[in-house]
């Protein structure tokens, strides 16, 4: 049996992306784009995710990277980021409870819960 396949988290990517150009290494999204060989357009819904409440990017991130499977997509989180924090949480709760069996989550639920608003 082969090895798994490993899926980037989008908030880690997001910061990564953002740093590289916070720092110059890339002059500008679309040269980014270029050597990552995808669209700019690609490149800026990635870094709008980092416009999630704080609480809930936390907790995305500390689900470890990279992820053994498709659970918490830039797809899937690209609609929550124009919505009210409370939210951003609920949906956050609810996209992760429908994906519990890949992970334990009890933990991460009661900390969305009390996370900062």
């Amino acid at each position: 049996m082969g090895r798994p396949q490993l899926y980037p988290k989008p908030i880690c990517l997001a910061r990564e992306w953002k740093k590289a150009l916070e720092t110059r290494k890339y002059p500008s999204q679309a040269a980014l784009a270029r050597k990552l060989g995808i669209s700019r357009a690609r490149v800026t819904q990635v870094l709008r995710l980092l416009r999630l409440a704080p609480g809930v990017l936390e907790k995305i991130a500390n689900l470890g990277d990279p992820l053994t499977s498709p659970t918490v997509t830039e797809r899937k989180l690209r609609p929550l980021v124009n919505l009210p924090r409370t939210e951003q949480r609920r949906k956050t709760r609810r996209l992760l409870r429908k994906y519990a069996r890949c992970w334990p989550s009890r933990e991460l639920f009661s900390q969305l819960s009390s996370a900062p608003r």
